[in-house]
């Protein structure tokens, strides 16, 4: 089976856990005997073939107003500019359609669609070629995939989002299958209407290789070593993170903080943060963080579809603390794997923090059920999934 893989970034652009999650996918796909190809978005002008790990990856120059990527935020203007061009992207959608020409394959697989534009999914209707779409967050809903504002998360969509979210939409009529990463992403965009045309719908974790577990002694000394690590944005908590961790009683604790985000952001955190035991890393690979931590924590504040650092964690044993928003308690089994959070509740946070510097042998009593949890989403697991969802689109094609 020839199964065409398109996602808006793939290494070695590395955003999020989207892009690791289709790298995994495609080659789990390979080495189950498909042939999967990648095609994806680069800042580049002009297009280009590659081969990554053996895959073979279209790379197309992003046709819009500019990278959206980068670490600097843009103007207002030119931001909406952006987005009214990736909500209908000829030109993007034309390169598409050229290597669904070349390579005709029996199965697209789409995901984050930033750059590409829901147009292409009318491209490979065009073609009668089976489509599946995987919801890793709201982009349908919302030019920020968020869908949170002013500090609050939005019940529906605002008056902002809807003359972008309406177009999109009305193509999703085209999608065979579609996915959510977590029962929440896909519940999310069924109750306002979205896909509800499409004829089977199903949730599929994403995927995390295994990872030796560096085993901590039966009574964690203190202090305990927290952790955080991914984008630092305000939607993900990390300032409520930081502002916690300063109440907690001195010597008893320490807070790594892996990841980077916007230049203006970073700069502030720092300023405000960056003193001991508080310490930045900037971009950090798992192989040298997690080893380096006790308990992660994900403190998002926005409703964060299916955050792929939490299975990370659990595949190196590492318990989780995760506010109780989006797809997160599905990850976080409380009082087993980690405890879950209110974010509208002052204080909760700390409280969860705290009961790991009053009981330190709770990190060691977690681990092994943080591992076995870690089983469900092993890479042959999750690729056996989508092949199965493959094999069903096409069959009803």
């Amino acid at each position: 089976m020839k199964v065409l893989l398109l996602n808006a970034l793939y290494t070695p652009y590395l955003l999020g856990g989207a892009e690791r999650v289709v790298q995994s996918l495609a080659e789990g796909i390979a080495d189950a005997g498909h042939e999967p190809i990648v095609i994806t978005t680069v800042p580049q002008k002009g297009n280009r073939l590659d081969q990554v790990n053996g895959i073979k990856v279209y790379n197309i120059g992003l046709r819009n107003v500019y990278w959206p990527w980068g670490r600097v935020d843009k103007p207002g203007a030119l931001k909406l500019l952006w987005h009214t061009l990736d909500t209908y992207n000829p030109w993007m959608a034309r390169e598409v359609a050229r290597i669904l020409d070349a390579e005709h394959p029996d199965v697209v697989h789409t995901n984050n669609l930033a750059g590409f534009s829901p147009l292409i999914w009318q491209r490979v209707k065009e073609r009668a070629v089976p489509l599946v779409h995987t919801l890793h967050g709201s982009y349908l809903l919302c030019p920020r995939t968020t869908m949170f504002r002013d500090g609050k998360n939005c019940e529906k969509q605002c008056a902002l989002c809807r003359p972008f979210a309406l177009p999109r939409e009305r193509l999703c009529d085209a999608v065979d299958v579609v996915v959510g990463v977590s029962r929440y992403t896909l519940e999310r965009h069924t109750k306002l209407g979205v896909f509800a045309s499409t004829p089977e719908k199903r949730v599929i974790f994403n995927a995390c290789h295994m990872r030796p577990s560096v085993l901590s002694p039966d009574a964690q000394p203190l202090p305990i070593r927290f952790g955080y690590l991914g984008l630092l944005d305000p939607t993900k908590g990390i300032d409520v993170l930081l502002a916690s961790v300063a109440q907690l009683p001195r010597a008893t604790w320490s807070l790594d903080v892996a990841g980077e985000g916007p230049t203006a952001y970073e700069r502030y955190l720092r300023s405000q943060y960056e003193k001991p035991p508080v310490r930045f890393w900037g971009r950090s690979r798992p192989e040298l963080f997690f080893p380096s931590i006790d308990v992660l924590v994900v403190p998002s504040i926005y409703n964060d579809p299916l955050p792929t650092v939490i299975i990370e964690a659990l595949t190196w044993g590492v318990p989780v603390i995760g506010s109780s928003r989006g797809g997160i308690p599905e990850l976080v089994a409380d009082g087993h794997t980690g405890f879950l959070f209110d974010p509208d509740r002052p204080g909760d946070l700390l409280t969860r923090m705290q009961r790991y510097i009053d009981e330190p042998s709770l990190v060691a009593g977690m681990r092994e059920v943080c591992l076995k949890k870690a089983e469900h989403f092993l890479p042959a697991n999750v690729v056996e999934r989508y092949l199965e969802t493959y094999v069903r689109a096409v069959a009803s094609a």
